[in-house]
């Protein structure tokens, strides 16, 4: 049907999220036994609790604490003694309440691993960088950088930090260091995008070299070949030419290259900035993704004669972008917006939809 996983799909069609459904396919593995590869029967890792769950017995948090609670136990602890925990907390929580439950696994796991977990010694990475985007949009960051890379940035990050001698106005009592390092950060990151070299508005993305015929390309059928090593189908390679840049070439009946043009990318700076401002991030509904997160896609494809203009164009995340091309999802543009219409399966009448999130969220001056 199109989507990424099993999860992917409940989620849409149960209209909930993510998280919930990783919970509940979760769940439902630990609880009931499966098939793998060649028909191979794999058992539940709680069949007393699938029994109790199937029977209304016990609750879906229950059941989640249970298994944590087996899944905690040491790999040496045997069959029989599992067998016998979880039969255990199985009759406990028949008739308690989640606090209780949660008092007896700790038990269990205190009397079958007294020691506890060992301690995992993992060694800190020589630079690392975590950043939180609050509510306001403002972000805080959190990083480390070894002695050579951290000499590097402060040579860069002091000198541009120093108070302005040629401006009175730049007072070290009004403007304080933390500020100035802010600053000087700051123009450190202007001074990047400035470069002729730095990464377009969808983020850095390196270029690829996709070799397919036209006919290929147009029908969906047969493969394409990346960066002269792996193979893709031709619904992936039109992904890609949705936006990136594209390098015409001549080959002669043998695949042999004749000639090679100069690249040209479909999608220009400015029609990315028009896009930005027009739908502020991904136009699929519901989805919360900002621009610098999505790839513009053409509503009628390029090959097949779309222009590259506003008018043809929509920002998708990448998992939508995917979603659009695989799927029975379709898009069209209406009084210069983008609309989508779902599938049968999950809206009979088909009824179409917008992004409202976005369009809600009051728009930058």
């Amino acid at each position: 049907m199109g989507y990424a996983s099993t999860t992917a799909l409940v989620a849409e069609i149960a209209r909930t999220s993510s998280a919930a459904v990783r919970k509940m396919v979760a769940r439902a593995i630990a609880l009931n036994p499966s098939h793998g590869v060649g028909g191979v029967e794999i058992p539940a890792a709680a069949p007393l609790t699938g029994q109790a769950a199937a029977e209304g017995a016990i609750s879906p948090q229950h059941a989640d604490a249970i298994v944590a609670a087996l899944r905690s136990i040491p790999v040496t602890v045997s069959v029989e003694e599992r067998e016998r925990t979880e039969k255990t907390l199985v009759d406990l929580a028949r008739h308690a309440g989640m606090s209780e439950l949660a008092q007896g696994c700790q038990r269990l796991r205190d009397t079958l691993d007294p020691d506890g977990a060992e301690p995992r010694e993992t060694p800190e990475p020589a630079r690392s960088m975590r950043w939180h985007t609050r509510k306001d949009g403002s972000i805080k960051f959190d990083g480390y950088l070894d002695p050579i890379s951290g000499a590097k940035t402060l040579a860069l990050l002091e000198p541009l930090a120093k108070p302005r001698k040629d401006d009175p106005s730049d007072n070290p009592l009004v403007r304080g260091q933390a500020e100035r390092n802010g600053d000087a950060f700051m123009e450190m990151v202007t001074l990047a995008a400035s470069h002729p070299e730095s990464p377009n508005r969808s983020g850095t993305r390196a270029d690829l070299i996709v070799t397919i015929t036209l006919n290929d390309l147009k029908a969906k059928l047969g493969k394409a070949c990346l960066d002269m090593v792996t193979d893709i189908t031709a619904s992936e390679a039109r992904i890609l030419a949705c936006d990136c840049k594209i390098i015409p070439a001549i080959l002669d009946t043998e695949g042999q290259p004749l000639e090679m043009g100069r690249a040209k990318r479909l999608v220009t700076e400015a029609i990315r900035y028009m896009l930005a401002i027009r739908d502020c991030g991904c136009a699929f509904p519901g989805c919360t993704r900002k621009p610098r997160h999505c790839e513009a896609h053409h509503v009628l494809p390029w090959h097949a004669g779309g222009k590259t203009d506003l008018g043809n164009l929509v920002l998708l995340c990448g998992y939508h972008h995917r979603l659009l091309h695989n799927s029975d999802w379709t898009l069209r543009m209406v009084n210069g917006h983008p609309e989508f219409t779902p599938p049968a399966f999950l809206d009979p009448w088909r009824r179409p939809r917008t992004n409202t999130i976005h369009t809600a969220q009051p728009r930058a001056a």
